[in-house]
């Protein structure tokens, strides 16, 4: 398997260079690009003079047009037949390209693979698998529903121990192993985000074409979460409220009763003022 690393930083510091040395030492990966969304000029360049790999490919967006643009650019950069879209915090093996790739033998159908994001004390992100946002789903997540068996959240659990690959709605895309033909039928990344939902979008569209999402819990990835967010909290809490609006909006608005619309809107608006609250006392 030929993979193509797409690699977006802003402002993650030294993390980006472990995450890049790793990917780096997967025998798959035939290219890497990184795509800079405004760093300050010479930031990145002693680290890329450091690591010295031909397989890398440097892509500067000075604007800062956000996430899902600069991994549709990253993509074009490159040709390999498989995506790695892959977050600067994100801490590979050198075999965890291979054990994905052993989960696609005999899965003609799959378009989309991830793995079991862990926190730097193991514990698993629940955005590594989840179903879409419906309304009713994302009401129960919000209220600590979905504990119950009687109502289904937004993250699928998977047990504690799992080794085979389990299907879902979607994975995280700060990892995300995409085959190129299912991305390229999707046209990419809906550019109309920022940030946040991207992922949740792109997911969706690739299984209305047929394609399967699946995520491997066999494969574990650590995931330091925010590591570029902590500059700028309270435009990614805006830009986290904007993307499941404009996803809701997109796939389920329409063809949902006004009265759920409003609460929607209404639960969405008051999600965003504790967000913002609990953003600023962090900072004082």
């Amino acid at each position: 398997m030929h993979v193509a690393a797409v690699v977006v930083n802003y402002h993650t510091g030294p993390v980006l260079g472990d995450c890049l040395r790793r990917v780096l030492r997967c025998p798959e990966l035939a290219e890497l690009v990184l795509v800079d969304n405004g760093s300050a000029p010479g930031e990145l360049d002693a680290l890329l003079a450091e690591i010295d790999d031909r397989r890398v490919i440097r892509l500067d967006l000075p604007s800062n047009p956000g996430f899902a643009v600069a991994c549709n650019r990253g993509a074009r950069a490159s040709h390999s037949p498989w995506l790695l879209f892959l977050n600067p915090d994100c801490l590979v093996e050198p075999d965890t390209l291979e054990r994905l790739a052993g989960r696609l033998h005999g899965r003609e159908a799959l378009g989309v693979l991830g793995a079991l994001l862990v926190d730097e004390q193991g514990r698993p992100d629940p955005a590594s698998l989840r179903r879409d946002p419906l309304p009713a789903r994302a009401i129960a997540s919000a209220l600590g529903l979905d504990r119950f068996d009687a109502f289904d959240g937004v993250p699928i659990p998977i047990p504690y121990g799992s080794r085979e690959p389990i299907q879902g709605d979607a994975v995280s895309g700060a990892l995300m192993l995409i085959k190129r033909d299912a991305f390229a039928a999707a046209r990419g990344f809906d550019e109309g985000y920022f940030m946040h939902a991207e992922d949740l979008d792109l997911c969706r569209r690739i299984r209305e074409l047929g394609f399967e999402i699946w995520c491997d819990p066999a494969v574990r990835v650590v995931h330091i979460k925010g590591v570029s967010s902590r500059r700028r909290p309270f435009r990614v809490a805006m830009a986290k409220h904007r993307g499941l609006l404009r996803y809701f909006d997109k796939f389920d608005g329409p063809n949902t009763a006004w009265p759920v619309r409003v609460l929607v809107r209404l639960g969405a608006w008051s999600r965003l003022g504790v967000d913002l609250l609990r953003t600023a006392l962090r900072r004082r």
